[in-house]
């Protein structure tokens, strides 16, 4: 019934391109279109005695602008003015994109225009919320299984944050660290779901699994095994695609704790002063994922700072961190049997703290005791005694106790065995994409050294055999005028004189029989010269000279 639906409304659509040319789109075309719409949608009859926009408010027609200051004020006039005349029969909704202020909108509309608009200020968040968005439902997830190492992910977030804040384009750089991860390798077949594991590793060709033995990861777990048990997984391969299938099932594992782990520390470390470890997910997904974040100074500063923390403070992050810990429990596609158990371990303390009360989360205050000085006393005994008072630890309160032994158990026990870096895991290299050099490449321009590039060698671009050299320093008169002038003007210091520079590119491109200076010069060689010099100028590379009327002056520098 809704596949018809679909189909109806297609074939209306496609009838009213048809039937409609472009000089009759105009409101009473649109107004005849949207009756059409709300009779074919909604049958039933409606009360005469509602008004038009009343009835039809739900069916809103929504004009957005998304570049206000962009657009032509006076056709934007003109459109409001002429949607006010038919308000009545069109239930318009206009969005407009403002990127300053609300000022900019009041200033493109004047008040007989303004006036017929009921104005409703909203904001969208900063594109920074939805990169944490993105990230921590999409990207950084055990669901995920394709990850990036360290410096691909930082490289992917510094371009956003500090060049385009374009959420779109951190998703196509992401895609194309995945093209990459799948093309060049075929064993990352591999990178699938757990589900799909088993059916993989048997598809796998004796090509694939001995380029899966050559992994650096996997020859380190190799060199830590008995000399027994080396062989079989070298020489075997019934042998060793049962224990790949193994080790794959522990870095489905890995992935689960590495994740559930470290938004438990996040949790419990975003709010802190000073955030040592960041304020967001991918803060300490890119410090957990190229050390071993449990012995980072940042780590053990957190712990000091939580040391502080207040009892409802703790209660509140304890509960979130359970939260994680349950959700990640319910994931029974791999062995989750240690995640249960820290979540009882974690419910004692919780349950512990939860009933001490609030007296117990301070410890009672008590008066000074008195400092028996005697009679006969100096002032380097009293200082002694002082010193040995103040090294006596007071007694810690039951909240207090509880609150140490609970971070002790964190930082000691579960954040050490269970946010290491990825390195340490075989086959990681199946699931983290690390080749950041190709990417970085390809991602980030570098445009003057492909401009360079260009002009000095058009071959490189072009790969025309008239522009192939055979040294990179020589010039050949088949190559473009600017290629030409780009060459000679680096053979030039700070001031290049214009005329030497004409009769330099003639000597190439119409050199005389006898080598002679050319002081009659045909005019379209003459127009050639102008224009390769002025694309030089557009392009940065020279700029005309205050100091000598016939000069100009170079400004770039680099190797030739």
């Amino acid at each position: 019934m809704n596949y018809n639906k679909v189909q109806r409304d297609d074939d209306l659509e496609e009838t009213v391109k048809d039937n409609i040319k472009k000089n009759q789109y105009n409101f009473l075309t649109l107004s005849a279109w949207y009756k059409e719409q709300l009779r074919s949608k909604s049958p039933k009859k409606k009360s005469k005695n509602k008004p038009a926009l009343e009835m039809d408010k739900d069916a809103a027609l929504v004009v957005i602008i998304p570049n206000v200051e962009g657009f032509s004020p006076h056709i934007l006039q003109n459109f409001i003015l002429i949607a006010s005349g038919y308000i009545n029969s069109l239930p318009l909704v206009f969005v407009f994109g403002v990127a300053t202020a609300v000022c900019a909108l009041h200033r493109s509309l004047p008040y007989h225009v303004s006036s017929k608009l009921c104005n409703e200020v909203f904001h969208s968040q900063p594109s920074t919320a939805y990169l944490n968005q993105v990230l921590e439902k999409v990207v950084l997830t055990s669901t995920c299984p394709f990850q990036l190492d360290d410096k691909t992910f930082k490289l992917l977030t510094d371009i956003f944050l500090f060049y385009d804040l374009s959420v779109y384009g951190f998703i196509q750089h992401y895609k194309y660290c995945m093209m990459e991860h799948f093309f060049n390798c075929d064993h990352n077949v591999l990178c699938c779901s757990i589900s799909e594991l088993s059916q993989n590793i048997k598809s796998l060709s004796k090509e694939q699994l001995e380029e899966l033995r050559q992994l650096p990861s996997f020859r380190r777990y190799v060199d830590t095994l008995p000399k027994k048990e080396k062989a079989p997984l070298l020489l075997d391969d019934h042998h060793f695609k049962e224990v790949l299938e193994e080790l794959m099932t522990e870095l489905h594992g890995y992935l689960l704790n590495l994740h559930t782990y470290l938004r438990c520390l996040h949790t419990l470390t975003a709010s802190l002063p000073k955030s040592p470890l960041g304020k967001q997910l991918r803060e300490v997904y890119n410090m957990a994922i190229c050390c071993d974040i449990s012995e980072s100074p940042q780590f053990r500063e957190c712990f000091q700072l939580l040391g502080f923390q207040s009892r409802e403070e703790l209660l509140d992050k304890l509960g979130k961190v359970l939260g994680f810990l349950e959700s990640a429990s319910s994931n029974m596609s791999v062995k989750v049997s240690h995640l249960k158990d820290v979540q009882e371990e974690l419910s004692k303390y919780y349950t512990s703290i939860a009933n001490m009360g609030i007296e117990a989360t301070e410890q009672p205050l008590k008066s000074p005791s008195k400092i028996d000085i005697g009679e006969n006393i100096n002032r380097y005994q009293l200082k002694e005694k002082l010193l040995e008072l103040s090294r006596k630890q007071k007694p810690l309160s039951a909240y207090e106790e509880t609150r140490k032994n609970l971070l002790d158990y964190l930082a000691g026990s579960v954040f050490p065995q269970f946010l290491v870096p990825p390195t340490n895991v075989p086959f990681n290299e199946v699931f983290f994409f690390n080749n950041v050099a190709r990417v970085k490449r390809h991602i980030v321009g570098t445009p003057r050294a492909a401009i360079h590039m260009a002009l000095n060698n058009p071959h490189y671009y072009l790969e025309c055999k008239c522009c192939k050299l055979d040294k990179t320093s020589s010039i050949i008169p088949s190559m473009p005028d600017i290629c030409i002038v780009y060459k000679l003007h680096l053979e030039c210091g700070r001031l290049i004189n214009m005329y030497d520079w004409l009769q330099a590119f003639l000597a190439i491109v119409n050199p005389s029989e006898l080598g002679e200076e050319q002081r009659d010069v045909a005019p379209e060689i003459q127009a050639r010269f102008t224009r390769a010099v002025a694309e030089l100028q557009f392009l940065g590379f020279i700029k005309p000279s205050k100091r000598k009327t016939d000069h100009v002056t170079r400004l770039t520098w680099g190797a030739s």
